[in-house]
């Protein structure tokens, strides 16, 4: 009878442990599917990283063209811009290839724009009709003639055409910027996104300070 008691005490300590590790695994699958979750982007965050890696990658181009060892007074600001923009260009690619999605955009349509949780204010429905209307799918792309100028320009008229160019740039990308950095899902993407607001906005400041400058008439 004693040995019946302590096996069934063993059983039921045994029944008990492996219940108790049972809804532990299960709680803690659980915390890792919401964590998974949580993780997983929005179709904003990836529209975002696709349509910001193609806008990136010719405000890179734009300023190599000029950093290409002809003399230039902008050399600074061409390669402030340039660094800043791989970095994030790295970031983005890098979610994309982690997201398994295209490192670009499959279409031109800005669709993940639709998506936020707000109607379409005036000022975004305005970008998005300047969208659909540029031959690149988003407003600020140079087109490739421009792009060649830039090559064949010299001295001040190439620093003045290079500044006409990042300052159109700049300003064709804010709006995306601004639209993922409150609509995005993912707090990672919301932060570049903020911070690419921050810094062009800054250097469109910095950029038109510098063509009223080259532009203003020679006093004696």
């Amino acid at each position: 009878m004693n040995l019946r008691r302590l096996s069934y005490g063993i059983g039921l300590a045994l029944a008990l442990t492996f219940g108790l590790a049972a809804g532990v695994q299960y709680r803690e699958l659980q915390h890792a599917r919401t964590q998974l979750k949580v993780l997983q982007p929005s179709e904003i965050d990836i529209g975002f990283s696709q349509s910001m890696s193609f806008h990136h990658r010719q405000a890179i181009a734009i300023a190599q063209l000029l950093l290409d060892g002809r003399p230039t007074g902008l050399a600074a600001l061409a390669q402030s811009i340039a660094s800043k923009q791989m970095l994030e260009l790295g970031q983005m690619q890098g979610w994309l290839r982690l997201w398994n999605q295209a490192l670009l955009p499959p279409t031109q349509e800005m669709t993940w724009m639709l998506l936020g949780k707000q109607p379409l204010d005036e000022q975004l429905n305005q970008y998005l009709i300047a969208c659909g209307k540029s031959a690149a799918g988003m407003p600020g792309i140079a087109s490739s003639e421009e792009l060649m100028q830039l090559q064949r320009l010299d001295g001040r008229a190439r620093d003045a055409l290079f500044l006409r160019l990042m300052l159109n740039h700049h300003q064709g990308g804010i709006p995306m910027a601004q639209f993922a950095a409150s609509q995005a899902k993912l707090a990672v993407v919301r932060k570049i996104a903020a911070q690419m607001t921050l810094d062009q906005s800054q250097e469109i400041h910095q950029i038109q300070t510098i063509l009223a400058a080259i532009s203003a008439p020679a006093t004696d």
